[in-house]
C-alpha cells in the first residue's frame, strides 16, 4: 500500500475495514457471495473443501502478508465462494476490502496488479505441491516435509495432532502414530497444541 498514489491511498483508506474474528470462526461458506478480498494482517485463515465421506480437505492457508486467492478470484469475477474459509489461530486481524474497491486500484496501479499476480503464482504453486505430495509421498514423509516447512526459528511446529491431520488429509490416529514414533527416536518432542523438532537434520533424512 505504500506504493500507492496519493488519490488510491485516499480510496483505499476510506473503504478498507480491519476484522479481528475469533479461532475458529467459519468466515466463508461454499456458495457465499463475495463482495471483498480479504488480506491477513496477523495469525491464518484455513481454506478448505470436503471429500465425498464428509472429512475436511485442506486447500492452502493464508498467513500473514498474505491474500485468499479464491475470494480475490470471486470478488472480481463477482461470482460465489467455492470452498470454506475459517479462522485457524486466535490472533487473527484481516484486512477487507470492498471488491469495487479493489478493481477500481487494479485498473489504477501497477504495485497492485503485482501483488495480486504474485498472490495468484504463490497458491498455484502451493496446490499444485500439495496434489504431486499427496499422490506421490507417504504419510510419514509428508509429515516431515510439513514439519520442516512450518517450524519457526526454534524449529517449534504449533500445530495440534488434529490440525496436522487436516493439512495432510489423514486421520488423526494416523499422525498421532508417525508422531509417537518419532517422538521415541528423539527426533521431536510432543507439547500441548505444539511439537518441538530435536534433531531437523535427521527428520529431514528421514531417519
Amino acid at each position: 500500500m505504500a506504493a500507492l498514489s496519493a488519490g488510491s491511498r485516499r480510496l483505499f483508506d476510506s473503504a478498507a475495514t480491519v476484522a479481528t474474528p475469533r479461532r475458529g470462526q467459519t468466515l466463508l461458506r461454499r456458495g457465499d457471495p463475495v463482495t471483498g478480498a480479504y488480506f491477513v494482517l496477523s495469525g491464518a485463515l484455513r481454506v478448505f473443501t470436503f471429500s465425498a465421506s464428509g472429512a475436511e480437505s485442506l486447500l492452502y492457508r493464508v498467513e500473514a502478508g498474505e491474500g485468499c486467492l479464491l475470494a480475490l478470484n470471486a470478488a472480481f469475477s463477482e461470482l460465489r465462494y467455492p470452498a470454506w474459509v475459517a479462522v485457524e489461530t486466535k490472533d487473527t486481524r484481516l484486512l477487507r476490502i470492498p471488491g469495487a474497491v479493489l478493481r477500481e486500484l487494479h485498473e489504477r496501479e501497477p504495485e497492485v496488479r503485482r501483488y495480486l499476480f504474485q498472490v495468484l503464482s504463490s497458491r498455484l504453486f502451493d496446490l499444485m505441491t500439495k496434489i504431486e505430495q499427496l499422490s506421490t509421498l507417504r504419510v510419514d514423509e509428508r509429515l516431515r516435509s510439513h514439519l520442516l516447512r512450518r517450524a519457526d526459528a526454534a524449529n517449534r511446529v504449533p500445530f495440534t495432532h488434529a490440525d496436522l491431520a487436516i493439512h495432510l488429509a489423514t486421520s488423526r490416529e494416523v499422525v498421532s502414530r508417525q508422531l509417537r514414533r518419532l517422538s521415541a527416536q528423539g527426533i521431536i518432542q510432543t507439547r500441548r497444541g505444539s511439537i518441538l523438532i530435536l534433531q531437523p537434520d535427521a527428520l529431514r533424512q528421514g531417519r
